[in-house]
Protein backbone atom coordinates (compact mmCIF):
# COMPACT_ATOMS: atom_id res chain seq x y z
CA UNK A 1 0.00 0.00 0.00
CA UNK A 2 1.62 3.26 -0.98
CA UNK A 3 -0.22 6.35 -0.13
CA UNK A 4 1.26 10.04 -0.66
CA UNK A 5 0.07 13.86 -0.03
CA UNK A 6 1.33 16.55 -1.73
CA UNK A 7 1.02 20.62 -1.10
CA UNK A 8 2.70 23.06 -3.37
CA UNK A 9 5.93 21.79 -3.63
CA UNK A 10 6.06 19.33 -0.78
CA UNK A 11 5.04 15.99 -1.13
CA UNK A 12 5.37 13.01 1.65
CA UNK A 13 4.49 9.22 0.43
CA UNK A 14 4.50 6.72 2.41
CA UNK A 15 4.89 2.64 1.58
CA UNK A 16 3.71 0.16 3.98
CA UNK A 17 3.59 -4.09 3.42
CA UNK A 18 0.17 -4.65 6.06
CA UNK A 19 -0.58 -7.82 4.11
CA UNK A 20 -4.57 -8.29 6.26
CA UNK A 21 -4.03 -5.00 8.30
CA UNK A 22 -4.93 -2.94 5.18
CA UNK A 23 -8.26 -1.88 6.36
CA UNK A 24 -7.01 -1.25 10.04
CA UNK A 25 -4.23 1.10 8.61
CA UNK A 26 -5.10 3.03 5.38
CA UNK A 27 -6.92 5.80 7.48
CA UNK A 28 -4.27 6.58 9.72
CA UNK A 29 -1.76 5.94 7.12
CA UNK A 30 -3.88 9.24 5.13
CA UNK A 31 -3.75 10.92 8.20
CA UNK A 32 -0.23 10.88 8.82
CA UNK A 33 1.01 11.51 5.01
CA UNK A 34 -1.68 14.55 5.36
CA UNK A 35 0.21 16.44 8.58
CA UNK A 36 3.70 15.41 7.19
CA UNK A 37 2.76 17.89 4.58
CA UNK A 38 0.39 20.35 7.02
CA UNK A 39 -3.07 19.43 5.57
CA UNK A 40 -6.22 18.42 6.89
CA UNK A 41 -8.61 16.33 4.00
CA UNK A 42 -11.15 19.05 4.19
CA UNK A 43 -8.78 20.92 2.77
CA UNK A 44 -7.88 18.28 -0.70
CA UNK A 45 -8.50 19.93 -3.98
CA UNK A 46 -9.30 16.42 -4.92
CA UNK A 47 -7.92 13.31 -4.18
CA UNK A 48 -6.67 10.34 -6.72
CA UNK A 49 -6.30 6.37 -6.73
CA UNK A 50 -5.45 3.75 -8.92
CA UNK A 51 -8.71 2.00 -10.44
CA UNK A 52 -7.54 -1.41 -11.32
CA UNK A 53 -6.69 -3.61 -11.95
CA UNK A 54 -5.19 -4.99 -9.01
CA UNK A 55 -5.57 -6.72 -6.11
CA UNK A 56 -9.27 -6.84 -4.57
CA UNK A 57 -8.87 -5.92 -1.35
CA UNK A 58 -6.52 -3.42 -2.34
CA UNK A 59 -8.75 -1.32 -4.43
CA UNK A 60 -11.66 -1.86 -2.60
CA UNK A 61 -9.87 -0.33 0.65
CA UNK A 62 -8.68 3.14 -1.40
CA UNK A 63 -12.01 3.23 -2.85
CA UNK A 64 -13.37 3.34 0.55
CA UNK A 65 -11.34 5.40 2.15
CA UNK A 66 -11.51 8.17 -0.70
CA UNK A 67 -14.72 7.84 -0.93
CA UNK A 68 -15.51 8.50 2.67
CA UNK A 69 -13.19 11.86 2.50
CA UNK A 70 -15.81 12.97 -0.60
CA UNK A 71 -18.71 12.27 1.24
CA UNK A 72 -17.66 13.73 4.23
CA UNK A 73 -16.01 17.21 2.79
CA UNK A 74 -17.30 17.05 -1.06
CA UNK A 75 -13.41 16.41 -1.90
CA UNK A 76 -13.98 15.03 -6.09
CA UNK A 77 -12.08 11.52 -6.43
CA UNK A 78 -10.69 10.93 -9.95
CA UNK A 79 -10.25 7.26 -10.85
CA UNK A 80 -7.04 6.71 -12.71
CA UNK A 81 -6.71 2.95 -14.21
CA UNK A 82 -3.37 1.34 -12.92
CA UNK A 83 -1.62 0.51 -16.06
CA UNK A 84 -1.94 3.80 -17.18
CA UNK A 85 -0.59 5.09 -14.16
CA UNK A 86 2.45 2.77 -14.60
CA UNK A 87 3.21 3.86 -17.77
CA UNK A 88 3.05 7.84 -17.27
CA UNK A 89 6.68 8.29 -16.81
CA UNK A 90 7.48 6.56 -19.95
CA UNK A 91 4.90 8.56 -22.63
CA UNK A 92 7.56 10.39 -24.34
CA UNK A 93 9.96 7.42 -24.70
CA UNK A 94 10.05 5.98 -28.75
CA UNK A 95 9.98 2.45 -27.59
CA UNK A 96 6.43 0.55 -27.39
CA UNK A 97 5.59 0.63 -23.35
CA UNK A 98 4.36 -2.48 -22.07
CA UNK A 99 2.84 -1.87 -18.40
CA UNK A 100 2.30 -5.27 -16.16
CA UNK A 101 1.29 -6.37 -13.13
CA UNK A 102 1.97 -9.78 -12.11
CA UNK A 103 -1.72 -11.24 -12.20
CA UNK A 104 -0.45 -15.10 -10.67
CA UNK A 105 -1.57 -18.30 -11.99
CA UNK A 106 0.92 -17.97 -14.96
CA UNK A 107 -1.09 -14.95 -16.26
CA UNK A 108 -0.53 -10.78 -16.12
CA UNK A 109 -2.38 -7.78 -16.05
CA UNK A 110 -0.91 -6.16 -19.11
CA UNK A 111 -1.65 -3.34 -21.82
CA UNK A 112 0.74 -1.80 -24.92
CA UNK A 113 1.40 2.00 -24.98
CA UNK A 114 2.88 3.74 -27.98
CA UNK A 115 3.58 7.57 -28.14
CA UNK A 116 1.54 8.20 -25.22
CA UNK A 117 -1.61 6.14 -27.06
CA UNK A 118 -3.05 2.45 -26.03
CA UNK A 119 -2.36 0.34 -28.91
CA UNK A 120 -3.33 -2.84 -27.13
CA UNK A 121 -6.11 -2.73 -23.95
CA UNK A 122 -5.74 -3.91 -20.54
CA UNK A 123 -6.21 -7.44 -20.23
CA UNK A 124 -6.13 -10.42 -18.16
CA UNK A 125 -3.31 -12.24 -20.64
CA UNK A 126 -0.18 -14.46 -20.87
CA UNK A 127 3.72 -13.16 -21.81
CA UNK A 128 2.83 -15.17 -25.38
CA UNK A 129 0.16 -13.17 -26.49
CA UNK A 130 1.71 -9.92 -25.48
CA UNK A 131 5.24 -11.18 -26.70
CA UNK A 132 3.08 -12.21 -30.03
CA UNK A 133 1.99 -8.27 -30.33
CA UNK A 134 5.33 -6.60 -29.88
CA UNK A 135 7.45 -5.03 -32.60
CA UNK A 136 10.65 -7.61 -32.51
CA UNK A 137 12.15 -4.38 -34.53
CA UNK A 138 11.67 -1.47 -32.15
CA UNK A 139 12.72 -0.93 -28.25
CA UNK A 140 10.21 -2.26 -25.97
CA UNK A 141 10.45 -0.89 -22.15
CA UNK A 142 8.52 -2.96 -19.65
CA UNK A 143 7.31 -1.25 -16.57
CA UNK A 144 5.07 -1.51 -13.64
CA UNK A 145 5.77 -3.68 -10.01
CA UNK A 146 6.23 -6.63 -12.27
CA UNK A 147 8.43 -5.66 -14.49
CA UNK A 148 11.40 -7.67 -14.39
CA UNK A 149 9.32 -11.11 -13.85
CA UNK A 150 7.59 -9.86 -16.81
CA UNK A 151 11.07 -9.31 -18.54
CA UNK A 152 12.70 -11.95 -18.08
CA UNK A 153 9.94 -14.12 -19.39
CA UNK A 154 9.60 -12.11 -22.74
CA UNK A 155 13.51 -12.21 -23.06
CA UNK A 156 12.75 -16.44 -22.54
CA UNK A 157 10.40 -16.46 -25.19
CA UNK A 158 12.11 -13.82 -27.62
CA UNK A 159 15.75 -13.33 -26.42
CA UNK A 160 16.19 -10.95 -29.69
CA UNK A 161 13.71 -8.16 -28.25
CA UNK A 162 15.26 -4.92 -28.03
CA UNK A 163 13.97 -4.98 -24.06
CA UNK A 164 15.08 -2.64 -21.54
CA UNK A 165 13.39 -2.59 -17.87
CA UNK A 166 14.38 -0.99 -14.42
CA UNK A 167 14.35 -2.41 -10.97
CA UNK A 168 13.64 0.81 -9.50
CA UNK A 169 10.33 2.30 -10.62
CA UNK A 170 9.45 5.50 -10.57
CA UNK A 171 6.79 6.52 -7.88
CA UNK A 172 3.03 5.84 -9.19
CA UNK A 173 1.77 8.18 -6.97
CA UNK A 174 4.02 10.91 -8.67
CA UNK A 175 1.90 10.08 -12.03
CA UNK A 176 -0.85 9.89 -10.46
CA UNK A 177 -0.62 13.58 -8.75
CA UNK A 178 0.07 14.40 -12.74
CA UNK A 179 -2.44 12.35 -14.89
CA UNK A 180 -5.17 13.78 -11.87
CA UNK A 181 -4.17 17.13 -12.47
CA UNK A 182 -4.07 17.02 -16.48
CA UNK A 183 -7.71 15.83 -15.96
CA UNK A 184 -8.90 18.83 -13.96
CA UNK A 185 -7.21 20.94 -16.61
CA UNK A 186 -9.07 19.18 -19.35
CA UNK A 187 -12.39 19.49 -17.08
CA UNK A 188 -12.73 15.82 -17.19
CA UNK A 189 -15.53 14.47 -14.56
CA UNK A 190 -14.22 12.86 -11.41
CA UNK A 191 -15.14 9.20 -10.36
CA UNK A 192 -19.15 9.55 -9.74
CA UNK A 193 -21.02 7.68 -6.63
CA UNK A 194 -21.49 4.39 -8.57
CA UNK A 195 -18.27 3.95 -9.75
CA UNK A 196 -16.02 1.48 -8.62
CA UNK A 197 -13.00 -1.11 -9.06
CA UNK A 198 -11.58 -2.38 -12.55
CA UNK A 199 -11.40 -6.21 -12.39
CA UNK A 200 -10.36 -7.41 -14.95
CA UNK A 201 -10.44 -10.98 -13.19
CA UNK A 202 -13.43 -12.28 -11.38
CA UNK A 203 -12.83 -13.41 -7.67
CA UNK A 204 -12.94 -16.21 -6.29
CA UNK A 205 -16.01 -16.11 -4.60
CA UNK A 206 -17.78 -15.46 -8.24
CA UNK A 207 -15.73 -17.94 -10.18
CA UNK A 208 -16.85 -20.56 -6.91
CA UNK A 209 -20.33 -19.31 -7.23
CA UNK A 210 -20.36 -19.86 -10.73
CA UNK A 211 -19.10 -23.73 -10.69
CA UNK A 212 -22.65 -24.14 -8.24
Amino acid sequence: MVIAAKNENITATLSLDLGQKQSQKILPAIDYVLKQVDLDSKELDYTALCSGPGTFTGLRLAFSALKAIELAHDVPVYGIPSLDVYAESFKNFDAQIVSVIDAKKDQFFAAIYENGNTVHQAEDTSVEKICGKLNAEKPVIVCGPDAKIFGDLLLNLNPKLNLKYTSSQPLATDSLFSIAESFIEQKKEPLADYDGPVYLRKSEAEIALEKK
